[in-house]
């Protein structure tokens, strides 16, 4: 069994080693062309043309929703900027190659299947944790921001100005949130800027933007569209305290177990050790 092990470590170490030194530099050929060269006929460098073989039994064999969570998260990822150029089936083969790096890490260094396996855990899940870091602080930033930038499109559209227009000028704005309705225009070219709104709210997976995205919509079509984006600004902030105020509520819960893990349990063996063992010296000793 430890011999299979061995094998089995080297081999995938190999196929490691050959997807990140390209030992075979030249432009591919044939089938190996086709699955490093995507459709839309982008050239990928680096890793993501390393870890290219795997993208296909990758986007074939992960589950649907798995692969919508990273999306998500890859989103906001690259809305701060991180992760650019990377789609879902690229990170999630990235991976699968570094829990197989670090099984046979762990295989080379500790010789026993069950610390392998941890260690190749660890690499599978280190680039989603590094990762999804980035994409809540950007969530939690986004949504702290967009109730005072919604404010700010309102108070465009109290002075005549269209809906339209009101996006653009408050789109210069240097919150996340300017940013990101600068991404929209960006991808709006000839396009419907509520209808690019709506598709990349989907794309964010983000509660609070789609919900704008629809009541933009709305409010387009309506008559009374500075009463509305009013009413809609003030419902937009209101929710943000609310949630606000359920997190807080939260916390006290949340942190029950940490306290006790780590200032409860220390504590404990703190006091055992500076007072319990003199007494069980003692005891042993009569």
């Amino acid at each position: 069994m430890t011999t299979l092990i061995y094998l089995i470590g080297i081999g995938v170490f190999a196929l490691i080693v050959y997807l990140t030194l390209e030992l075979a530099p030249a432009t591919p050929t044939g089938r190996l062309a086709e699955t490093l060269t995507p459709a839309n006929s982008i050239v990928l460098t680096g890793w993501r043309r390393s870890l290219s073989v795997l993208d296909k039994p990758v986007s074939k064999w992960t589950p649907a929703g798995f692969i919508r969570k990273v999306r998500a998260d890859l989103y906001w990822a690259q809305v701060a900027d991180k992760w650019a150029d990377w789609n879902e089936v690229q990170f999630v083969s990235l991976r699968v190659a570094t829990g197989l790096a670090g099984f046979v890490i762990g295989t080379v260094v500790f010789g026993e299947p069950i610390l392998a396996l941890v260690v190749g855990l660890i690499g599978f899940q280190y680039p989603a944790m590094a990762m999804g870091g980035i994409a809540r602080r950007t969530r939690r930033q986004f949504t702290a921001q967009l109730p005072e930038y919604v404010q700010l499109v309102s108070a465009q559209m109290s002075a005549n100005v269209s809906m339209e227009e009101a996006l653009r000028r408050t789109s210069q704005a240097q919150s996340l949130a300017g940013k990101w309705m600068r991404r929209v225009l960006q991808m709006a070219q000839g396009r419907d800027l509520v209808e690019q709104m709506q598709r990349e709210a989907q794309e964010s997976q983000l509660p609070e933007l789609i919900g704008m995205a629809v009541q933009l919509e709305f409010i387009r079509r309506g008559t009374a569209q500075q009463d509305l984006m009013g009413q809609l600004a003030t419902s937009i902030a209101a929710d943000y305290i609310g949630n606000a105020e359920q997190r807080a509520e939260k916390i006290g819960s949340e942190l029950v177990i940490p306290m006790v893990i780590f200032y409860f349990l220390p504590f404990m063996v703190t006091l055992l050790i500076v007072i319990g063992w003199p007494i069980m010296q003692n005891l042993g000793g009569m």
